[in-house]
């Protein structure tokens, strides 16, 4: 039905033709009804500015817009250049005042004036509101959604096309309804959602249908089909391809038809078959040149460039992609810009120029970072990790590799593939229903009996798909359980062999402790030995209690290491003094250190590092935090590491405690998913004097949970 302005505006119309006066006023009722009419499309368009009297504010403004869909962007922002600096101030009509605010909006966009964008667009929202112009309103919106799908924002843009929705909506005009839709889609697909860009589309192709317009049609239609190869889905591709082109052929849209054959020569590429594509380019090219449509004469020039390299030619590839570069520069397309950039790269790479292909890559990120392109960023990454691999720094190219596997985990190819079948089969199952409603009385009941059969189709096809996903979980559940029991082995196993070094360790100390007594006791005198084997018989209590479990507290081991040193500094009557200093939190906080880990080290600097037989003899001990790990020092200024090797070899002696130590550590590592170690040095390295020994454990504290296990000290 005809809206109150709509009648007043015919009715003007009607008045100035029956006095033989067309006025501007009429011409651009013309096509602003055009506009807004469910039949609209951009060759229809330009036939209508030809009624327009040439050179008026209204042909240059229709005009830019037109220029605009066709994808010539330089003759859009000259023109719009030309009416903005202009600034006509001799609009008097509403609609006419709102398009061109909104076309100011997409120019001030193209150039990168976001601030001008949004202030622009401030005016024709309250215009829209003012005058109840909700389809202008919705205009309005949806390009304030495209300023923020610019900004990297998604969330704010999703917002404003979700309110261009629904003022369409209010507007019952489907046309802009559909461009609504089209535009949230195409957002979603640049943030790697196929589900929602798929669905929007989908709706939008419902809509179209109700009102049938072949174009809308047949542009929908190219987009799901490009959304479904980007994906993986050949078949898809395909079919929505053909169901565009047979839209296009009612209308026979130049651009239209370049689309897809560029598409379709997409197609082809991916099934090996470049030479079809190489002809089909031939004929794209002159037609795009003729319509000034520059971004499709990227993407044209971009198919060019991959069949050459299929052919094995780098210097015809690389000057097609460089031709691509430049219509995607001058059409303002980042996004493309950084995929040519990535093909470039790939180019140089498959011809072993690997100074050109990282230079490339790394532009190619540089873009693709400023438009946060997650799926190109981590292609580059690929292409990078191979690039490095090449180079030889294998380290990388592991580094790229790996960010690279970690997104295909969370973006597969297959789930987006799915995604589309599943989405476009139930498109599929809409537009056999729609179909059904709009056949003759006769036919009604052979469809039926067709939907029945489908149905009972889809129901064995639902039986076979509950069976083979029951078989699945029960595959999957079995595979976990297998590997909770190897898990579970795999620690008991590790249990044992920490007690088991622990059991070797605590003889071993034992023994050297016995000999500290009996050498004690023939060297001094009753009373001495007396005092002696109480703090000794202290210690060995402190040691029996402990050392069965796998973890002491700091402070246990601190009381422990100070009864010890204590008990050697009476068996070599003062020759050496120990400093025990032991960081505060580790205690406040009850860290937990394997025992007897550090009495060996201890032990070799009283023993081995001759302690006791210099002067001014001296043991420092510090546990610390150090980057999440427990680091332990122990040092001493004895007669150092190759004096005592040369000791140790003239009296035969085999020290057990290093290599016992050093499993233990393994094992911690291992069980804990630590990277612990043990390393030795000089503590002078210029006289090669005294010994530092850094032991380095994985930090833990009482009650701290691993993998399920509370740990504790009696665990």
């Amino acid at each position: 039905m005809l809206n109150r302005k709509r009648i007043i505006r015919w009715f003007v119309l009607i008045f100035l033709l029956c006095f033989g006066e067309m006025s501007g006023f009429a011409q651009e009722s013309a096509v602003i009804d055009y506009l807004q009419s469910e039949q609209y499309h951009p060759e229809g368009l330009r036939k209508k500015l030809n009624q327009l009297k040439p050179g008026s504010f209204s042909q240059k403004l229709y005009g830019a817009y037109f220029n605009k869909l066709s994808e010539n962007t330089p003759e859009f922002l000259k023109a719009m250049s030309g009416l903005v600096q202009a600034q006509n101030s001799t609009i008097t009509d509403a609609e006419t005042q709102h398009f061109y605010e909104i076309l100011s909006a997409e120019y001030y966009l193209l150039k990168g004036d976001l601030n001008s964008a949004k202030l622009t667009l401030l005016n024709s929202t309250t215009l829209s509101k003012t005058k109840g112009l909700k389809r202008w309103g919705s205009y309005s919106n949806r390009v304030l959604g495209s300023i923020y799908m610019g900004n990297k924002m998604p969330d704010s843009s999703q917002y404003y096309f979700k309110k261009a929705i629904e003022l369409a909506k209010r507007s019952n005009n489907n046309v802009d309804l559909i461009w609504s839709l089209h535009a949230s889609a195409l957002a979603y697909y640049h943030q790697s959602e196929v589900g929602p860009a798929l669905s929007q589309e989908l709706l939008a192709i419902v809509i179209a249908q109700k009102i049938k317009n072949e174009y809308l049609l047949s542009m929908l239609n190219t987009s799901i089909a490009e959304i479904s190869l980007e994906s993986g889905n050949l078949r898809q591709a395909e079919n929505f391809l053909r169901k565009s082109t047979q839209h296009n052929l009612k209308l026979n849209d130049p651009l239209q038809s370049c689309r897809n054959t560029i598409l379709q020569a997409k197609v082809w590429i991916k099934k090996n078959e470049s030479d079809q594509a190489f002809k089909a380019l031939r004929k794209v090219v002159s037609t795009l040149t003729s319509l000034g449509a520059y971004r499709s004469l990227g993407k044209a020039w971009m198919i060019y460039g991959k069949v050459y390299n299929v052919r094995k030619n780098m210097d015809s590839s690389l000057y097609a992609f460089q031709k691509a570069l430049v219509y995607f520069e001058n059409s303002i397309n980042p996004y493309e810009m950084a995929d040519v950039y990535h093909s470039i790269g790939l180019t140089y790479l498959n011809n072993k120029d690997l100074v050109n292909a990282e230079k490339n890559f790394l532009k190619s990120i540089t873009i693709q970072s400023n438009i946060k392109d997650t799926k190109g960023l981590y292609e580059n990454y690929n292409a990078l990790a191979q690039l490095f691999s090449l180079k030889g720094n294998q380290k990388l190219a592991y580094l790229y590799l790996k960010k690279y596997t970690d997104y295909l985990k969370q973006n597969s190819l297959s789930v987006d593939s799915k995604t589309v079948d599943e989405l476009t089969q139930s498109n599929s199952r809409e537009e056999r229903e729609l179909l059904i409603s709009s056949q003759e009385e006769e036919l009604n009941r052979e469809l039926r009996e067709k939907e029945i059969l489908q149905l009972q189709s889809d129901r064995q096809l639902l039986g076979i798909i509950v069976v083979v996903v029951v078989f699945i979980l029960s595959a999957i559940i079995f595979f976990f359980v297998i590997r909770q029991r190897n898990v579970a082995q795999e620690q008991r196993e590790t249990e044992m062999s920490q007690t088991l070094l622990r059991s070797q360790m605590n003889p071993h100390f034992i023994f050297n402790a016995l000999a500290v007594i009996q050498s004690y006791i023939f060297e001094n005198t009753p009373e001495k030995t007396s005092s002696f084997l109480v703090n000794f018989s202290k210690l060995i209590r402190l040691i029996l209690e402990n050392s069965p479990k796998e973890f002491i507290t700091v402070d246990i081991e601190k009381e422990i290491l100070s009864k010890y040193l204590t008990t050697q500094k009476l068996r070599f009557e003062d020759r050496f003094n120990f400093e025990l200093i032991i960081d505060e939190d580790l205690i406040q906080k009850r860290a937990l250190i394997p025992p007897m880990i550090t009495q060996p080290f201890v032990e070799n600097s009283i023993e081995h590092g001759q302690l006791h037989a210099i002067s001014d003899g001296i043991i420092r001990i510090h546990m610390h935090e150090r980057d999440g790990m427990l680091e332990i020092m122990v040092s001493d200024n004895g007669v150092g590491r190759e004096k005592s090797a040369k000791i140790k070899k003239k009296s035969n002696h085999k020290s057990m405690a290093l290599n016992i130590t050093r499993e233990r550590i393994q094992i911690l590592n291992k069980k804990y998913k630590g990277k612990g170690n043990l390393e030795i040095s000089d503590l002078d390295e210029m006289t090669k004097s005294g010994t530092k020994v850094m032991i380095c454990l994985p930090l833990i504290y009482e009650n701290i949970t691993f993998d399920g296990n509370e740990k504790n000290l009696n665990h």
